[in-house]
């Protein structure tokens, strides 16, 4: 009797399990029309809460980490407000920062602060101009296919994997001299919003490892005043 319920719940696992495995599969979206999508998107963002992070260091690029909330508006260069982790030679520090005007305001974790230029190329007008930021990543990206689906931080995306080459990407972080894989988060929902973004730079040497990029982007168009979480 023993064995015969067990045969029965084995057959009834192995029935569900081929159920399982031969029902439809929702096909994906195409990866081109999904990161279009995305860039139209862009069009209409002002300001956008943003979480940047590197693996490692990339030469011209000390930042290891920042995040905050940047905005196209309120100056030349616009406007962010937030924290970063800086990579200094052998150093390693933390700032807090208010970019207003042609100014970065920093101050240590000392409360020590400084006042230095707007870096050229590193400023949120930058990260959302269509011809040398986000956008231009998008449309130039290439081979683009969509891989699955996912849950990006409490989101539901497509993500979709592609290819950029060097003179696209070094446009955009010019401490990249080769060409890089790249990675798209995008909202399943309408309209599609571009949630994340993840780049494998090559080693610059035998012995060296890849360099991750990572940058995830929320709360689109709000305002710059809200004070970013730590």
């Amino acid at each position: 009797m023993l064995r015969r319920r067990t045969a029965g719940v084995l057959a009834l696992v192995l029935a569900l399990s081929t159920a399982c495995s031969t029902a439809p599969q929702e096909p994906l979206p195409d990866g081109r029309a999904l990161v279009d999508a995305a860039g139209a998107s862009l069009d209409g963002v002002r300001s956008v809460r943003f979480d940047f992070s590197a693996s490692s260091t990339v030469p011209g690029l000390d930042i290891r980490e920042v995040k905050g909330l940047a905005s196209k508006d309120g100056g030349p260069h616009g406007t962010a407000i937030g924290q970063a982790d800086v990579q200094a030679s052998a150093d390693r520090f933390e700032l807090d920062y208010v970019l207003a005007g042609e100014t970065l305001f920093l101050t240590d974790r000392k409360g020590v602060q400084s006042q230095v230029p707007v870096p050229a190329g590193y400023n949120p007008a930058t990260l959302l101009d269509p011809a040398r930021g986000l956008p231009k990543l998008l449309t130039e990206a290439t081979g683009l296919k969509t891989e699955t689906k996912e849950d990006v931080l409490g989101v539901e995306a497509y993500r979709v994997t592609g290819k950029l080459a060097k003179d696209v990407i070094s446009s955009v972080v010019p401490g990249i001299l080769a060409d890089v894989d790249v990675k798209f988060w995008v909202t399943q929902s309408e309209p599609r919003n571009l949630v994340r973004v993840w780049i494998q730079v090559p080693p610059r040497q035998p012995n060296e490892g890849a360099t991750q990029l990572e940058l995830a982007l929320s709360d689109q168009n709000v305002p710059v005043g809200t004070a970013p979480g730590r």
